[in-house]
């Protein structure tokens, strides 16, 4: 899949900037480790008042944004997650230091909530064609996936 559709699947469903990559605020952003994402994604559905912010595209267990601790003011704090798409052959560098804890695959694709407790924030990871032999420790959301609210 291009990168263009994974970031139409995954982040443009509810991003306040617009509904595909055609959008006036679409920037790709690719990292090192070949991961990709929209720098400018803003998430735009927030269910009220508990949950908070959500992002469509992605699955229950992956799709709340929580909080975003490196935001310039508090309404950026809520509608901003760390989300990195990654291509069939890439996967991110997990250690001790970004520990993946949470794995589901669901349509071909593995999503990784990752924890980063040295600077506490987390991210979601999603895969293409990636499966839970990647991230052997993780807990297995698959057993579970429909008890998630």
């Amino acid at each position: 899949m291009e990168k263009e559709k994974m970031i139409e699947k995954f982040q443009c469903p509810g991003c306040v900037c617009g509904a595909d990559t055609k959008c006036e605020a679409f920037k790709l952003q690719t990292r090192y480790d070949g991961a990709f994402f929209c720098e400018n994604h803003v998430l735009g559905t927030t269910i009220w008042p508990s949950v908070g912010s959500i992002a469509l595209g992605l699955p229950k267990g992956f799709n709340r944004a929580g909080f975003y601790p490196f935001a310039e003011n508090i309404t950026e704090k809520h509608n901003r997650m760390y989300i990195s798409l990654y291509k069939e052959g890439n996967k991110p560098n997990w250690d001790k230091l970004n520990v993946p804890v949470w794995a589901l695959v669901k349509d071909d694709f593995l999503f990784v909530r990752t924890f980063c407790p040295r600077v506490n924030v987390s991210t979601v990871e999603v895969i293409e064609n990636g499966s839970l032999d990647m991230v052997p420790n993780a807990i297995n959301v698959g057993e579970f996936h429909e008890e998630i609210d």
